[in-house]
């Protein structure tokens, strides 16, 4: 299984693994408030299932960050000074 393989949506604050695992949370990406798992795939151990998990919330947080990253240089783009 892929564990990276993540479509992430900001905007509903969710996380969609191909294997139709979705997680959904409540509050800031980088560090949510709530955290709710659901449709796990049934062939999956304990370990598979916390590493799954874990790895959707790396891929939140991750475009959480770049998206927040990017945000940030549209407001404050450098100015060129050479003339």
């Amino acid at each position: 299984m892929d564990f990276k393989a993540w479509n992430v949506d900001l905007k509903v604050k969710s996380a969609y693994h191909v294997s139709g695992f979705k997680i959904v949370i409540e509050g800031d990406p980088r560090q949510p408030m709530g955290v709710y798992p659901s449709n796990f795939p049934e062939d999956l151990t304990a370990f598979e299932q916390a590493k799954l998990l874990r790895c959707g919330m790396e891929a939140i947080s991750h475009v959480a960050t770049v998206t927040s990253i990017d945000k940030k240089k549209a407001l404050h783009p450098r100015v060129n000074s050479a003339s």
